[in-house]
């Protein structure tokens, strides 16, 4: 695969905040899916009730991917609140601290009727890294009474790698299919990365699910394997690393690679041998230097750019100081932007395609 790759652009930036909302604090995680005649991209958001919660922007309908007319969806008669997916769940439960890294999936459900689904990774723990309690990744399904979160956890970890998160689900030729990752703990300021990448699949997409076959094991330390239609010629898979959250210097390469395959499956073989680095985040701007993550990539649909490969992605910004980020806000007499260990954007890149 060879492309011409653009000048990523910023489409929400944590430190620039959201255009008047004020119930979220930051957002990332981005998943984009066409629902009918409309772009949808569902996100995870860390609340002011420090709580992570689903929420989702859109384009018009109609427009395409080559837009960057994206919209926070709002509640109703409250202009400055974004609109969850669902309520948080209750204290106690297994997901009552939020709600991450949404993926939205449509296809067969346990009845053969059609069904809307959002995957999520459920947090027990107050502490997003360096966890206490284990990750574990649930489910939520449209109904006519809004989205009703399922009450357990459909896919959890083992005795030796307790936390699974990341869920990329797809339904693709009659099967529910997740890719996601396992690992002892989430690394903040302190271990080493050591994330292994699963693939499973289910009839029904809530149980049954077959024995996980690894993907990616540990010694390549990939975080996320976002699965997408390569123009109807097989599917190709983008993959990235656990974002450097505190600057450390002992941490993974930070990047975007693409892999291609013939089949939506968790056979290595089945892959490229090696990923093709198209992002470095590295020798990247600001936004996304210290890492990217949770990409999602569709091509476009029209003639003129249908070898157009829209990639959205988290990017983690360089900067990291809150008093330095306010003082270069006030200096420009914009608000500066709420205290944070470390500051998200979402973004998109367009790479053009020119040969295989």
């Amino acid at each position: 695969m060879k492309f011409i790759v653009n000048k990523p652009i910023k489409l929400f930036d944590q430190i620039d905040k959201y255009d008047g909302l004020n119930n979220i604090l930051g957002i990332g995680d981005p998943h984009v899916v066409k629902i009918n005649n409309q772009w949808w991209m569902f996100f995870g958001g860390f609340q002011t009730n420090f709580k992570n919660n689903i929420f989702t922007a859109s384009l018009p309908v109609g427009e395409p991917l080559s837009s960057n007319n994206w919209k926070i969806t709002r509640s109703q008669g409250k202009p400055t609140k974004a609109k969850a997916l669902a309520e948080n769940s209750v204290k106690g439960s297994w997901d009552a601290f939020g709600y991450h890294t949404p993926c939205y999936a449509s296809g067969l459900g346990i009845d053969g009727k059609e069904v809307e689904r959002v995957y999520y990774t459920g947090r027990a723990s107050n502490k997003v890294v360096d966890n206490q309690e284990p990750y574990s990744i649930g489910v939520m399904e449209k109904t006519p009474n809004g989205w009703i979160r399922h009450p357990h956890p459909i896919i959890k970890g083992t005795k030796e790698s307790p936390n699974v998160l990341e869920p990329k689900a797809r339904y693709i030729e009659g099967m529910w299919r997740i890719w996601y990752v396992t690992t002892k703990q989430e690394t903040g300021k302190k271990g080493y990365p050591n994330y292994r990448i699963n693939y499973i699949e289910s009839k029904d997409g809530i149980s049954n699910w077959s024995e996980p076959v690894p993907l990616f094991l540990e010694d390549e330390n990939y975080y996320d394997a976002s699965v997408h239609s390569a123009n109807g010629i097989g599917y190709e898979m983008a993959v990235c690393r656990s974002t450097n959250l505190y600057g450390r210097k002992d941490f993974p390469k930070q990047g975007l690679w693409l892999l291609k395959g013939l089949a939506p499956n968790g056979t290595r073989e089945n892959w490229s041998h090696a990923p093709e680095l198209v992002i470095d985040a590295q020798n990247g701007e600001e936004w996304y230097r210290n890492g990217i993550g949770s990409p999602s990539g569709h091509y476009g649909e029209s003639v003129e750019d249908k070898d157009t490969l829209y990639m959205f992605f988290t990017g983690l910004h360089h900067k990291r100081n809150w008093l330095n980020i306010a003082f270069d806000r006030i200096k420009q007499r914009k608000i500066p932007p709420f205290p944070s260990p470390f500051y998200f954007t979402i973004g998109k890149i367009e790479l053009k395609k020119i040969s295989e």
